[in-house]
């Protein structure tokens, strides 16, 4: 009888182990905090260079544990230190606030940059947009101007000047896939295998000789097929199917069938010392870095069709209730009948094409009949225990020699869902061999969902009368939400919100069970040549079999593993978003000026995000640009402007104008030309946004203008902008043009009694004569907004 867990989400009892991450940086009137305590952290910049961000050491993202550091506070820290600093107060929202006091070293990791030539020397800009600074670096043969390079940054923190070291040429900026070479050293991403680990591969043979099928499972004669994507070269997982008859009992046995990966990696190898470095694939639209060199990810590890390959199989007996009642696992060899694409299957078994059947033949098509038949029935079952049915998006770019030419919404049918239960099913069965042994294991753990969160999720769905004040966020509550506005105009904004509440899963020895999917035991165990932890359960479960001894403080072992595989992804999805967005500006760049429609996917503070609807891709929208002084509200799910007469919502439907590519920040610019918004009694109405002026400056922002005269103390008082030579400053860059030119009537005594000429507030250029600004004070440096008159 397979062990689920409860389908209500529940709070941790004090019984259970304690998360694996116990340390917690100080936090202000927090239990544990202890006024001015220091502690290390890494600092991390801001791409706009108004300051930062902290990150106590031994924390990852996901912990959002991250504290504000002023630029003031930031005692000369730059992107990726690691310093010594304090907890320093609080922000109005709640948010812990940091000061640096000391730097202590600064990375080690080498960095992506391009190098430019000057007539002083030579300089490398940093493609990290959080790293304004400019390096300098000497002459080197390596590389030319215009190149993009590795380069290694002086290790004293006190150094005046940045320097660094170029240590390799990465490419030019007009190279094809140069986006993946930079992406790759921005997040330091092992591209090359070492010398010793293809000195391991090179005795491996070509083919599988006998001598490795001996003491296997021969399964070369049942019929087995592979189902991929079109693009995929890594075929880890195949499946089989044999429907039991009806005087046995019925049911079925599910075969899945797993590359044996560890056959070929043994313990503390190159291969396998590499290989944990790694810890996982990383998968760009148009290319893989594979944790595993290819020769064994894409040919002796890879079940391709028409050979024999070594695999660890497991075997499922499932009765006509759907309960497991037998499982179990074998070493065994098997030869795959086809490779099939999703697509192939729902031509064959959804579509019914005739074409397409006769071309795969009677028994594979019988096989994909039967198991989508399976699926199906184990689909209804896990959402009857209380796993959530969340539909995520995503996008599949469109390539045209080397270059995306348009980006489309990956398509997810049943013949995906099919191999996800299955996939599911051998990972709980495996789990659960593990757990009933009490042999330590790295699961695949996701804790309950914030009870905060859930509850705001149902006072937001409640607005649309979604759910019932008496309703409680449960798995069944939230399921039957979740399919009654499928396809709908509010699927986006509650996907959206449901998924923000949830937790991040990971792996861990500790098994709390997995709330997402409501089992109480679950690993991974169907991607070994992608993933670490797959791997290990391979080689541990190899050794249960054969009744061999397990070493001693595994459980030690396996849980710095854990954490390193964990650390891994979230490294890998990162890098992945960010070519994504990479890709994304490639994409937009030639379609500027051009109108396109979408639906709001997000905001920020300062920014709506748009997923358009072709090419599906996201942009941003600076809130600026709407007018009305839009504000985003506290669940970062509408924003409200116009006096509270218009609201835009996650899910509402806008017409853009694409108006600026940045590849430097990886971002597409637009302003929202339309937008299909709610009034203040929520009725929806179209909302036309009045644009702000562009934010570039044209030469007729800079007019003549008649000037009064000069104040007896400091000079006359501008607009916040940017400090030029001089004590002049550049008007903002949001500004409207009225904000830039003119005459002042405010504090200063502007007038129109002198004729003679003067720049406006915000010119460019610093004024020829007059008194230099004198300090009033300990804030007399910040320039402060002029005074305004009221009228009447």
């Amino acid at each position: 009888m397979a062990r689920h867990a409860k389908p209500r989400f529940q709070p941790r009892s004090e019984g259970r182990k304690p998360d694996r991450m116990t340390a917690r940086p100080p936090q202000a009137g927090k239990p544990g905090f202890r006024p001015n305590e220091t502690f290390e952290a890494t600092f991390l910049g801001h791409p706009e260079g108004v300051g930062g961000f902290l990150r106590p050491v031994g924390m990852d993202k996901a912990a959002k544990m991250d504290l504000l550091v002023d630029w003031r506070e930031a005692h000369g820290a730059i992107h990726g230190d690691r310093v010594l600093a304090e907890v320093s107060g609080e922000t109005q929202d709640g948010r812990l606030r940091a000061r640096i006091i000391k730097v202590i070293s600064r990375s080690v990791e080498p960095l992506p940059a391009l190098l430019q030539k000057q007539a002083w020397g030579w300089r490398a800009v940093p493609v990290e947009p959080r790293l304004s600074q400019l390096v300098s670096v000497p002459e080197t043969d390596l590389a030319g101007d215009g190149d993009y390079v590795s380069l290694l940054l002086d290790p004293d923190p006190e150094a005046k000047q940045l320097h660094g070291t170029v240590l390799a040429k990465l490419g030019r900026p007009t190279d094809l896939k140069i986006e993946n070479r930079l992406t790759a050293a921005l997040f330091n991403l092992r591209t090359n295998f070492p010398d010793a680990v293809m000195q391991e591969l090179a005795p491996f043979p070509t083919s599988i000789p006998e001598t490795w099928v001996k003491g296997r499972e021969d399964l070369r004669e049942l019929v087995i097929v592979t189902v991929d994507p079109p693009t995929a070269k890594d075929f880890d997982d195949a499946i089989s199917l044999e429907v039991l008859p009806d005087n046995e009992g019925g049911g079925w046995i599910l075969g899945v069938h797993i590359a044996d990966v560890s056959h070929y990696v043994p313990e503390n190898g190159p291969l396998d010392v590499e290989a944990r470095l790694r810890g996982t694939s990383v998968y760009f639209p148009d290319e893989a870095i594979p944790m595993i060199p290819e020769r064994l990810s894409g040919d002796l590890c890879s079940l391709r069709e028409g050979v024999d390959r070594l695999t660890m199989s497991a075997w499922m007996t499932i009765s006509p209730e759907l309960e497991v009642i037998e499982s179990r696992f074998t070493e065994s060899v098997i030869h795959s009948a086809k490779r099939l694409t999703y697509d192939e299957v729902k031509e064959a078994s959804l579509d019914l094409s005739k074409r397409k059947r006769a071309e795969l033949g009677d028994e594979v098509c019988s096989l994909l009949d039967q198991c989508l038949v399976l699926s199906r029935q184990l689909t209804v079952k896990r959402l009857g225990r209380g796993a959530l049915n969340l539909e995520t998006e995503e996008t599949e770019f469109i390539f045209d020699e080397g270059r995306p030419v348009d980006a489309r919404k990956y398509a997810h049918h049943e013949a995906h869902k099919m191999i996800e239960e299955f996939m599911l099913l051998a990972n709980e069965a495996v789990a659960r061999f593990f757990s009933r042994k009490k042999i330590p294991a790295i699961y695949r753990i996701h804790d309950e969902p914030d009870p905060l969160k859930l509850e705001i999720f149902k006072e937001i769905a409640s607005t649309f009368g979604l759910m019932r004040p008496y309703d409680n966020p449960t798995p069944d509550v939230l399921n039957a939400l979740l399919k009654k506005i499928s396809g709908g105009p509010l699927e986006v904004m509650l996907n959206t919100l449901l998924l923000r509440s949830l937790k991040k899963a990971e792996y861990s020895v500790d098994n709390i069970g997995h709330s997402g999917l409501a089992l109480q035991d679950y690993l991974h165990f169907t991607s070994p040549i992608r993933r670490y932890p797959d791997l290990v359960t391979h080689r541990y479960l190899r050794k249960v079999l054969k009744g061999e001894p397990l070493p001693d403080g595994l459980h030690g072992h396996l849980a710095i593993i854990a954490k390193q595989a964990s650390d891994a992804e979230q490294k890998a999805t990162e890098a992945e978003r960010e070519n994504d967005r990479w890709k994304t500006c490639i994409l937009m760049k030639p379609k500027l000026g051009q109108k396109f429609d979408g639906r709001i996917q997000g905001f920020s503070l300062k920014v709506m995000f748009v997923r358009l609807d072709s090419p599906f891709v996201e942009v941003g929208v600076p809130l600026a640009a709407l007018g009305g002084n839009f504000v985003v509200d506290e669940h970062k799910s509408k924003a409200v402007g116009m006096r509270g007469q218009a609201t835009l919502s996650i899910g509402d439907a806008v017409k853009v104008e694409i108006v600026g590519v940045d590849e430097d920040l990886r971002r597409v610019s637009a302003w929202v030309t339309e937008a299909k918004g709610h009034d203040d009694k929520g009725k929806p109405f179209i909302f036309t946004p009045a644009l702000v002026a562009p934010a570039t400056l044209r030469e007729a922002d800079f007019v003549p203008e008649k000037r009064g005269p000069r104040p007896e103390r400091g000079g006359p008082r501008t607009e916040r902008g940017t400090e030029r030579p001089g004590g002049a400053r550049t008007p903002r860059r949001d500004a409207p043009a009225s904000a830039t030119s003119g005459t002042s009537t405010g504090r200063g005594g502007y007038g129109s009694r002198d004729d003679r000429p003067r720049k406006p507030k915000g010119s460019v250029r610093a004024p020829a004569t007059g008194p230099a600004r004198t300090k009033r004070g300990p804030d007399a440096s910040r320039p402060k907004p002029p005074v305004k008159k009221r009228r009447g």
